[in-house]
């Protein structure tokens, strides 16, 4: 069973790229308010799961701007996102957008398991030449 703040982020995800410029503005600063009092994690993985399945410009800048604060639930979602081969490519894009970003955390990167699991599809050939 969803909890409430997950039905929530659920809903306004669905409106976070709303060609109404106001609605998704909106919409953007409720989803940044929610990050920001995420405890666990669980707004943060709604966000990625919402890029992994629409690749959306909002979730994306939105994910961009995580702060320090929450950059361990990012990078282990980003991992189990990189370990399933649905959304393996998803994952890379979204990884190296937010690499690009240059965040204050990136360089979590290099102690976390993310790293092993990025070396790991750099040499699956499923990957290379898509």
């Amino acid at each position: 069973m969803m909890s409430r703040e997950q039905v929530s982020i659920s809903e306004l995800l669905l409106s976070l790229d709303s060609s109404e410029l106001q609605e998704a503005e909106l919409v953007k600063s409720a989803v940044n308010q929610q990050l920001s009092s995420d405890r666990g994690g669980a707004v943060l993985c709604s966000l990625v799961d919402y890029y992994l399945d629409c690749s959306s410009p909002q979730a994306l800048l939105l994910l961009s701007s995580v702060r320090e604060a929450h950059h361990k639930p990012l990078l282990e979602k980003l991992n189990e996102s990189l370990n399933r081969p649905a959304s393996r490519q998803a994952a890379l894009t979204l990884l190296g957008h937010l690499i690009r970003k240059q965040p204050p955390w990136v360089h979590h990167i290099s102690r976390s398991n993310l790293l092993t699991s990025l070396l790991r599809c750099l040499k699956d050939s499923d990957v290379v030449g898509r």
